[in-house]
């Protein structure tokens, strides 16, 4: 396939991990995720290379205590609104966080997009975006970090609907705290 049309498709990924207002990418729910609520397939790991916040001799540590969605699934094109709680369980307050969101295009329904994606190295199949936001939560205390955007429906008649892979990973004062993997199905 020819170099100009890898970047349309380069482009969907881009537009899937989208952030407005210095909001974060997650996944629309479809099962009960590792804490019970209902979430995507959620699996915690610590295997991306970053230093987590229970190494060493840090006193700063936290978790994702949910991601939480306002429906239960979306259709490419849907404005996708969704909350991020974690909990400090530190020693100290965490005064900045950075969401960092590796997307992942595993499959789209579309042939063309099959197509194109069949051309692609993994790199060129992922896109990153990082966010940082400054939320005081003190030893003990829950935070909230909130995003609202909007997916793209298809770019130059490419359908986006598809099966992706998101990580996110979550960092507090520089100190990686939690890795939360999630499958992301837009119809």
């Amino acid at each position: 396939m020819a170099h100009g049309r890898r970047k349309p498709i380069l482009f969907l990924v881009a537009v899937l991990v989208s952030i407005t207002a210095g909001a974060f990418l997650v996944m629309p729910p479809h099962d009960e995720g590792v804490d019970g609520s209902k979430n995507p397939t959620q699996k915690t790991t610590s295997d991306m290379g970053e230093s987590t916040g229970s190494s060493g001799s840090s006193d700063v540590s936290g978790r994702i205590v949910s991601i939480d969605f306002d429906k239960p699934g979306y259709n490419a094109g849907d404005t996708i609104n969704v909350e991020l709680k974690f909990e400090n369980t530190g020693v100290v307050p965490i005064t900045q966080e950075e969401v960092i969101i590796r997307a992942y295009c595993e499959r789209l329904d579309s042939t063309l997009g099959r197509l194109a994606l069949r051309t692609m190295t993994e790199d060129q199949r992922t896109s990153t975006t990082r966010r940082t936001y400054s939320v005081n939560v003190n030893p003990g205390e829950i935070g909230t970090l909130a995003a609202s955007f909007r997916t793209e429906r298809e770019i130059e008649g490419v359908s986006l609907a598809g099966d992706y892979e998101v990580t996110v990973i979550l960092k507090g004062n520089g100190i990686t705290l939690e890795v939360r993997k999630l499958e992301l199905r837009l119809n």
